[in-house]
């Protein structure tokens, strides 16, 4: 997993660095299938903003945070990409099991 850090009109400290990762950590946990990870963190006047850009094989996500306080909108990003990885893979088993169903239907129609 490769993550790209960028600040605009900030300074990425390591502290930064260090609680995104552990935000990566717990979040991607169990999901080999992550390829990069892109965190921008911007700061406008008292606004800390953060986008973050998740690509994997087949799927890409976005999602973007506004708040006063910097750590804050680090962990508000990373749940807002969380759900969106919740919602994907649920839709996803679903299908498999929406198609497994059909399948064991045709099969048992045959007989």
């Amino acid at each position: 997993m490769k993550l790209t850090v960028t600040g605009r009109n900030i300074e990425i400290t390591d502290a930064m660095k260090n609680h995104l990762n552990y935000k990566m950590d717990k979040t991607f946990q169990g999901m080999g299938g992550i390829t990069d990870v892109h965190v921008s963190l911007h700061v406008e006047k008292y606004r800390h903003m953060s986008e973050v850009t998740v690509k994997t094989k087949g799927l890409t996500l976005h999602a973007n945070e506004a708040t006063d306080n910097l750590y804050m909108t680090m962990d508000g990003v990373f749940g807002k990409i969380e759900k969106q990885l919740k919602k994907h893979k649920e839709r996803t088993q679903d299908l498999k099991f929406k198609n497994s169903s059909h399948a064991k239907d045709r099969l048992v129609g045959n007989n």
